[in-house]
C-alpha cells in the first residue's frame, strides 16, 4: 500500500496505524497475527522508518499489538476496541473531500455547499483527492481524526461496494453524502440525472442527423458514463434507430478536469470523423468537447454544418468556445446546496445515514448554442 497524500508527514504515522489496525481486525496477518518487520512496513507503505516506529508505538500503547523480544510484533488476540460512539458530533465542522477544486465542474458544487455551511454557521474543511483512491481513503481518515459533524465526498471509483472506508462511515453512523453517482453505494447520493442527460443529447442530435452519430464516454464501469451512454442509446432505439448500424461508440480512460481539453483534442485528431461518416457527436463533458471541437476545426470541418457537437455540464466557458457549445446543463450549485440539506437532516438524527433509496437525481436541461 502506498500512502500518497499532500499533507505533512506528522499525519502519516496515524494513517499507517489506522490501516494496520483495520488489517488486524480482519485477520489480515493470519492465525499467528505476525506483523511484518519495520523495514518491510516501510516498503509496503512507502514511508520513512520513523513513521513506522511512531505508528507501531501507537498500536503498542493502545494494546492492539504486543511485541515479543527476538520474535517481532503480533496482533493482540485479547484486544477489545471500544464500541464506536453514536453521539452526534458537536465540532461545528463539515468535511468536503473533492476530486478537483480548480476545475469548473467541482468548483460550482463547492460554492453551493460553502454558501450553505456559511448560512448555518459551520466551518468547511476542504481536501482534494485528485482521483487517487489511496489518497482518498487517507484523507477521509485524517478528516475523521480531527472530528467533524458530517462529510461530503466525491469519488471517481467505479464502485464503492466493499471499500472499507465507506463501510466504516456507514457502520459508525458518520453522516456522509456522496456527490457523484456511483454503483453499489449504501450512502446517500446526489447527482444530476445522467440518464436523462443522455436522452436529451440524443433527441437533439437526431433532429438534424442524416448520417451516423457518435458517443464518446469514459471507460465502462463508471456509473455517470454508463448512464449517459445508456440514455443516449435508449433514445436512439425509441426513435427506431439501430445503434449498431448508426452509432459509433468510443470509450476512453479520462483523467482530471485539468487534462480534459487536451484529451478531447487528441481524440479529435485521431478519430478522422469525416471518414467515419459521422455528423453528430455527444461527448462526456464540456472540456473534452471543446478540445474535440478545436481538433475538428483544424481539419477544416464546419461546426455544426459538417458535424454537430454536444457536451455535458454547461460550464461557463461553453459560451466562449470558438463555436459556442451546445450542452447538457448540470445544476452544480444546487447539487452542493442539496448535499448539505441531506447532510443536515442526517446530523439532526444523531448521525444515522439516510437510505440510498432516497438518492436524489436532479433534472438536467439542454442548452442550445451554435455547435448543434
Amino acid at each position: 500500500m502506498m500512502i500518497d497524500i499532500t499533507d505533512t508527514e506528522k499525519h502519516l504515522y496515524e494513517i499507517v496505524a489506522n490501516d494496520l489496525q483495520e488489517k488486524i481486525k480482519e485477520d489480515y496477518f493470519g492465525e499467528r497475527g505476525k506483523i511484518p518487520n519495520y523495514l518491510r512496513l516501510t516498503e509496503i507503505y512507502n514511508v520513512s522508518m520513523s513513521t513506522i516506529k511512531k505508528a507501531m508505538k501507537i498500536l503498542n500503547d493502545q494494546g492492539v499489538i504486543v511485541s515479543r523480544v527476538g520474535k517481532g510484533s503480533f496482533a493482540n488476540k485479547d484486544y477489545k476496541p471500544e464500541a464506536p460512539s453514536t453521539k452526534p458530533y458537536k465540532t461545528n465542522k463539515i468535511g468536503l473531500l473533492i476530486r478537483d477544486l480548480d476545475g469548473p465542474y467541482f468548483s460550482g458544487i463547492y460554492k453551493g455547499l460553502a454558501d450553505q455551511t456559511d448560512r448555518f454557521g459551520k466551518k468547511l474543511m476542504v481536501t482534494v483527492s485528485r482521483d487517487f483512491h489511496q489518497q482518498e481513503d487517507s484523507l477521509v481518515r485524517m478528516m475523521l481524526s480531527h472530528e467533524i459533524d458530517g462529510l461530503v465526498v466525491t469519488t471517481r471509483r467505479k464502485s464503492i461496494y466493499g471499500v472499507r472506508i465507506y463501510d466504516e462511515l456507514r457502520k459508525n453512523n458518520i453522516p456522509t453524502v456522496i456527490i457523484h453517482d456511483v454503483y453499489d453505494s449504501k450512502l446517500p447520493t446526489i447527482d444530476v440525472d445522467n440518464y436523462k442527460g443522455g436522452c436529451l443529447a440524443a433527441e437533439h442530435l437526431l433532429k438534424r442527423s442524416k448520417k451516423k452519430l457518435c458517443a464518446i464516454m469514459g471507460e465502462h464501469g463508471y456509473k455517470t458514463d454508463d448512464m449517459r451512454l445508456k440514455g443516449f442509446l435508449d433514445t436512439l432505439k425509441k426513435h427506431g434507430v439501430n445503434p449498431e448500424q448508426r452509432c459509433e461508440i468510443f470509450r476512453y480512460s479520462f483523467s482530471t478536469e485539468k487534462t480534459a481539453f487536451d484529451e478531447g483534442y487528441k481524440i479529435g485528431r485521431s478519430l478522422f470523423i469525416k471518414n467515419l461518416d459521422i455528423d453528430g457527436v455527444f461527448l462526456f463533458n464540456d472540456l473534452i468537447a471543446m478540445g474535440f471541437q478545436k481538433a475538428l476545426l483544424e481539419q477544416n470541418l464546419k461546426i455544426p454544418e459538417d458535424v454537430a457537437i454536444i457536451g455535458f455540464d454547461n460550464i461557463d466557458r461553453c459560451s466562449e468556445a470558438r463555436v459556442p457549445l451546445t450542452t447538457i446543463d448540470v445544476p452544480r450549485y444546487e447539487i452542493g446546496k442539496r448535499a448539505y440539506e441531506i447532510l443536515r437532516q442526517s446530523m439532526r438524527t444523531g448521525g444515522v445515514t439516510i437510505s440510498s433509496e432516497n438518492t436524489i437525481h436532479l433534472e438536467p436541461k439542454l442548452v442550445v448554442r451554435d455547435s448543434a
